[in-house]
């Protein structure tokens, strides 16, 4: 054999050697099967074919708009939880929110109040302690004329009237008128509850004599009538 011919020979050797063992290197380090794995990911859950996963891998596998979107829903979530509390909740420091009466107007309302202040200057007028205080049942005269008990006195649910004042042409500041009639409708309640107290003789024991509640009574039925003159100057 010829020089150059061995030379040939012995380079095509070692090529051919050498792809030989790139092939089996390449052979060696890619599996000859592939296998996939199908993850399906939910909110606090993961379910996994294959490989597993930590639960807390599972907000990262999510797509970052779809992330974005669940975020951007949780400050509606708590808007929509602080406006059902804020609804539920209700306050209880308006006392007069009673319905207007059906087909009571404005005028009729101011005709209301003025019997209903004519009947507490009336009251403090012939108010009788010591003849109230005698037998059981004397604070109802009181409560009659309050309009607590039985419905003959314009004082009578006066809330209804005070509603469609408010909402008329007659007031003008409704919002200072308003919180005057909340101070009258409070006075009422405490007159109504000490006349009431008057009534309870019995029992064992030393008890509150029912002429000191009907004084207690009269004290909130004066202020009434004082805040009555207010509402009267706040009514045109």
């Amino acid at each position: 054999m010829k020089a150059w011919q061995s030379i040939s020979s012995s380079s095509s050797s070692s090529s051919s050697s050498s792809s030989s063992h790139k092939m089996a290197k390449a052979s060696s380090s890619t599996p000859t099967t592939v296998h996939t794995t199908t993850t399906t990911t939910f909110i606090g859950a993961s379910t996994t074919t294959g490989d597993h996963h930590h639960p807390s891998d599972g907000l990262e596998i999510l797509p970052s708009s779809r992330r974005r979107q669940l975020l951007l829903q949780v400050p509606k979530v708590v808007a929509i939880v602080a406006t059902a509390t804020s609804t539920i909740m209700l306050p209880h420091n308006q006392v007069c929110n009673a319905a207007a009466a059906p087909g009571m107007t404005a005028e009729s309302a101011r005709d209301q109040w003025k019997q209903a202040a004519t009947v507490l200057n009336d009251l403090l007028q012939n108010w009788s302690t010591d003849k109230w205080a005698e037998e059981v049942g004397g604070g109802d005269i009181i409560r009659t004329n309050l309009g607590t008990q039985g419905g003959t006195s314009p004082l009578f649910q006066i809330e209804k009237a005070f509603k469609v004042l408010r909402d008329s042409e007659y007031v003008e500041d409704f919002i200072e008128f308003q919180e005057t009639v909340d101070e009258f409708i409070e006075a009422l309640y405490r007159a109504d509850s000490m006349a009431s107290s008057s009534n309870n003789k019995t029992g064992s024991g030393k008890q509150t004599s029912p002429a000191v509640f009907i004084e207690q009574s009269k004290d909130e039925v004066i202020k009434m009538q004082a805040i009555a003159k207010k509402l009267t100057n706040q009514i045109k």
